[in-house]
């Protein structure tokens, strides 16, 4: 999926790198969000964030949360395992992926 710039009210939307669905109106994947991706966020009303890197959630993005109400799951996933859990997310649905969050 490229990049989709929506315009609301004169401000651009701009999603996260390699936003794309899992499951329509409720699962996401993208690459790391940027400050510049917050408003775009927001308007998926978001309940929760799978971060699957060990490094620690920088803190411009917990306060997004916080102020957003954005629950965060981390999973310090080593990056030799990074392509099962990749498989995983993208054939599972959302029942299974809301049994293991």
């Amino acid at each position: 999926m490229g990049l989709i710039l929506v315009e609301e009210e004169s401000n651009m939307l701009v999603p996260p790198s390699n936003l794309s669905i899992v499951e329509d109106n409720c699962i996401y994947r993208s690459g790391f969000p940027q400050p510049s991706n917050f408003p775009f966020l927001q308007s998926l009303n978001l309940r929760s964030i799978i971060y699957l890197c060990p490094e620690p959630y920088p803190e411009e993005n917990l306060e997004f949360l916080r102020i957003n109400k954005i629950k965060l799951f981390q999973f310090g996933i080593d990056g030799t395992k990074m392509s099962e859990i990749i498989q995983f997310l993208s054939t599972a649905s959302a029942e299974s992926i809301e049994l293991v969050v």
